[in-house]
């Protein structure tokens, strides 16, 4: 997401998406169930389904430049560049992937990056006129296809299997097809299976592959009640609705034994349960229109999250408030993906010590980490010059340097000096915006800094009031520890 031709690619990928119109897709599992319930098998006919070999990363350029141009009469209505430099911008973002790991650098080589937002959109591109293609090329007819990113499920006659897939492995060699066949009546397809009735219709069953852990967000996790009840409630009505050849009691069995597994309380299951049963005919209405929301997130603190969320509620209903948990798997995992150098990373707060003193200097950059540093060594170098040219700490030239940073006003004032080698990064964000509020909290919340207190002027009543309140938390809990000890 932090890559250079992120942003680009998004930008692309909304002119795709307002021009492409696709026959054969299917918006999400819902809406297939729904489709395929309404539908009979036709005689001597069966299902089944084919699934592109790791299509996004065997995805041929050629064949994207081919029906980007075929398709231009629609894209260009929906954006004022010229067809040559809408290539070279869908070329430059192809070719602009990389990732680096263990300190080498590495360019994608072929097809669409995983991760890429241009990637959905360019499988959709190619995979209709490659369906189109087969359909025209074959000499049987294809009672029923649809498609959901790379898996297509068919209805085709029953002698037909090995033409249909060799007429897709044919259509080009980096696209490769695997199939799987209805088995006594039943096909599994996205997270459902469909099961061929008696009189050729179609009912479908909830299904997880046999490989699924089954886990879902742990009832006891640290996390809001509301987004636990969300997610029970979610995956009843997912059971239900995809489930249209079982009975509620069939349902609920599933149902009771998938959250059970994840320790949510059989009274909650139930109450959810039935609010689901009840709430088919309940229409909920806003009273703010969509347009006037506004949405932000705030991290998940018990006890004190709630409350803040019900007062925002009350004072600010146009406000739609989520959370967000703090204990992420990435700060468990830290070796999932090739750790940045801390001096190459960016928007980030730092702290550097004095060598001197107990003291330290907290302070923000959106730069690189090491530019900003290269920057507080430049003004202590300046400093240093200064004094080995004789001038005493008064002189006004050197007195003039205490403006820049508090870091330097502190080498001035106590003739100390700073290890920048030891400088540690405190916190970061993906949003420059963010930075400041950041630096101020951390300021405030260390007491043995040299920043001025000026710096923690702008910090809102509200937020010194609660992270007073945090402190003062902290230290009760710290008093309770020592005690014991």
């Amino acid at each position: 997401m932090t890559s250079p031709s992120y942003n680009l690619s998004k930008y692309v990928c909304k002119i795709y998406q307002m021009s492409i119109q696709t026959k054969y897709n299917v918006r999400d599992s819902r809406s297939f169930c729904q489709y395929v319930n309404n539908i009979t098998i036709p005689p001597q006919c069966e299902m089944i389904s084919l699934d592109v070999i790791s299509l996004f990363t065997n995805i041929p350029k050629e064949l994207i430049i081919r029906d980007t141009i075929n398709s231009w009469g629609s894209l260009r209505t929906n954006t004022n560049i010229n067809l040559d430099l809408f290539l070279e911008i869908v070329n430059f973002c192809l070719d602009s992937s990389y990732f680096m790991f263990r300190d080498q650098y590495y360019s994608q080589i072929a097809g669409a990056a995983i991760g890429n937002p241009l990637s959905p959109i360019l499988s959709d591109l190619i995979m209709e006129p490659l369906i189109d293609s087969v359909l025209r090329n074959i000499c049987f007819p294809v009672h029923t296809i649809r498609k959901y990113v790379d898996d297509l499920f068919l209805i085709i006659p029953k002698d037909k299997k090995n033409e249909i897939l060799t007429a897709f492995n044919s259509y080009h060699s980096n696209i490769q097809f695997t199939i799987e066949e209805e088995q006594n009546g039943r096909l599994a397809y996205l997270d459902m299976t469909l099961i061929r009735q008696a009189d050729n219709s179609i009912r479908t069953e909830y299904y997880t592959k046999t490989i699924a852990s089954g886990r879902l967000l742990n009832y006891r996790s640290i996390h809001p009640l509301s987004l636990k009840i969300n997610i029970a409630s979610n995956f009843i009505s997912r059971v239900n609705d995809l489930s249209t050849n079982l009975t509620d009691t069939q349902k609920r069995n599933i149902i009771v034994q998938q959250l059970k597994l994840n320790d949510y309380p059989l009274s909650l299951i139930n109450r959810c349960w039935n609010r689901m049963k009840t709430a088919k005919n309940i229409q909920t209405t806003h009273n703010t229109p969509a347009a006037e929301r506004i949405y932000r997130s705030i991290p998940y603190i018990p006890m004190l999250t709630p409350h803040i969320v019900r007062i925002l509620k009350q004072q600010y209903p146009e406000v739609c408030v989520s959370t967000r948990c703090t204990h992420t798997v990435s700060k468990f995992f830290t070796q999932i993906k090739d750790p940045v150098p801390a001096l190459l990373k960016h928007n980030v707060i730092y702290k550097i010590p004095c060598s001197n003193c107990d003291k330290s200097y907290i302070g923000m950059t959106s730069n690189l980490l090491k530019s900003r540093l290269s920057n507080h060594q430049s003004n202590i170098n300046k400093l240093d010059q200064l004094l080995n040219s004789g001038l005493p700490y008064t002189d006004p030239a050197i007195r003039s340097l205490r403006e820049k940073t508090a870091l330097i006003s502190h080498c001035i004032d106590e003739r100390h000096r700073f290890n920048l080698t030891e400088t540690k990064i405190l916190d970061f964000t993906h949003r420059k915006s963010s930075l400041s509020l950041l630096e101020m909290v951390w300021i405030y919340n260390d007491t043995s800094t040299v920043n001025k207190r000026t710096d923690v002027d702008g910090l809102n009543a509200t937020f010194a009031g609660i992270l007073h309140a945090i402190d003062k938390h902290r230290n009760k809990q710290q008093q309770i520890v020592n005690s014991i000890n």
